[in-house]
């Protein structure tokens, strides 16, 4: 398998300002070339515009914006139908994906022969504490049930016969459950190459108690720089 001959479209919803950096960075760091990067902009007081002119800084970068009262489940959707790859993967915006984080994805697609693909167990950096955890332990490498919302990659047939919901909360979860009604199996990859960057000021969609976040992962170590602790790079060849 070359990188050259697998097509992955990528998809980001967005309603806050300040994380388009963040995203083009990740999409230009992976080390796939068959990519496309398709940003839909879910805020009215966004500006388009501004968006547009910085992405075309990058090949391969589309920028959408549509109104805000759309939930991010039909957000979501529209991005689908404007994918061109044969598999799509749900990115969030505020999120670290590495280098190898599609290569890795698409060698479980061929040794497995999953048709969603993502990760259960992950790790989470604090940028205020400094601290990195790992989330969820044990659940490396194995057929789950679930996995994180922004570590979804999917088989484009996939969502022929399942969409998102048309909610902004717990999308995810609903598209697992019916995913799993209608057969379609989910792998869990291992815990490199992603990481949940918690901000600690209030803002992120998901916000776990800090006693249940203690209690479902493992301290790691303080670091300035979890990267080299998330990283683990595969061959594309």
């Amino acid at each position: 398998m070359t990188k050259e001959n697998k097509g992955v479209s990528i998809i980001v919803s967005t309603n806050k300002e300040g994380f388009l950096e963040n995203i083009l960075s990740n999409f230009e760091n992976l080390n796939w070339d068959t990519k496309e990067l398709i940003i839909i902009l879910n805020n009215d007081s966004l500006k388009l515009e501004d968006w547009v002119n910085r992405a075309e800084q990058t090949e391969y970068v589309t920028v959408y914006q549509l109104p805000e009262q759309l939930s991010l489940g039909a957000c979501l959707n529209f991005g689908i139908d404007q994918a061109k790859y044969e598999y799509i993967a749900k990115f969030d915006d505020d999120d670290y994906y590495g280098p190898s984080y599609l290569t890795e994805a698409i060698r479980a697609f061929e040794r497995t022969n999953a048709d969603i693909v993502g990760k259960r167990t992950a790790f989470i950096y604090n940028l205020k504490s400094k601290q990195l955890r790992l989330h969820f332990p044990d659940n490396e490498e194995r057929w789950v049930e679930r996995i994180r919302g922004g570590t979804i990659i999917a088989k484009k047939e996939v969502f022929s016969k399942v969409r998102f919901a048309n909610i902004s909360l717990r999308e995810d979860i609903d598209f697992f459950n019916r995913s799993m009604q209608q057969g379609f199996k989910i792998y869990s990859t291992s815990r490199y190459n992603y990481t949940y960057i918690r901000r600690g000021d209030g803002t992120h969609t998901w916000e776990p108690k800090p006693k249940k976040l203690i209690r479902t992962s493992k301290g790691i170590r303080f670091t300035d720089d979890y990267k080299q602790y998330v990283n683990k790079y595969f061959d594309t060849e």
